[in-house]
């Protein structure tokens, strides 16, 4: 058996996670728990076939078998094209491709921009883009232009948030309908 093996039968009660639990858990990490072990609240992560913990949300994390301190480029080493990104966050999953910003999905294990679409990290021209056709000259004002960026970034949270908000309306709406009894003589 495996430490992570081991270490998941030493503790049959795993404690729920709480929000600061979950924002202290690396974007890497698949699987966990949380248990208590001698009075202390810790949290247990599969890193490959290793266990790792940690206690306090600031403090390292430690290799179960040996007490090690767990490297941070090893909690994250497993996100494919990790080198490819910048000002990559561990626990948020947050990092930037080319000025823009994009996000880890560890449900999806795939790179998503802030409007939902995925980011190819190998695109070719026959991929469906016309990026890759542009002048080198066009793609370098196009890339030095952060602002404009920025300001798309933002327009389409703000449609997303929109869209969110008029979907939910929408939905209390239908809701409170079906809950509405039909009378059985309506009024004529």
């Amino acid at each position: 058996m495996t430490n992570w093996d081991n270490a998941y039968i030493k503790y049959p009660t795993k404690l729920q996670p709480t929000d600061e639990d979950k924002a202290n858990l690396p974007v890497a990490i698949t699987e966990w728990f949380i248990a208590n072990d001698q009075g202390d609240r810790v949290r247990f992560t599969r890193l490959h076939n290793d266990c790792i913990w940690n206690i306090d949300p600031k403090a390292l994390w430690i290799y179960l078998q040996d007490n090690q301190v767990v490297k941070e480029d090893t909690l994250w080493e497993v996100i494919p094209h990790i080198e490819k990104v910048e000002n990559f966050n561990l626990y948020t999953g947050e990092a930037q491709l080319n000025g823009k910003d994009i996000h880890w999905n560890p449900t999806l294990q795939l790179w998503k921009y802030c409007n939902y679409r995925t980011v190819h990290f190998n695109k070719t021209p026959t991929e469906g883009t016309n990026l890759e056709l542009k002048s080198n000259k066009e793609l370098n004002d196009n890339l030095s232009n952060k602002s404009d960026q920025d300001e798309d970034t933002a327009q389409v949270k703000n449609i997303l948030r929109r869209a969110e908000t008029t979907l939910i309306q929408s939905l209390e709406k239908i809701v409170s309908r079906t809950r509405t009894p039909n009378p059985s003589n309506p009024p004529s």
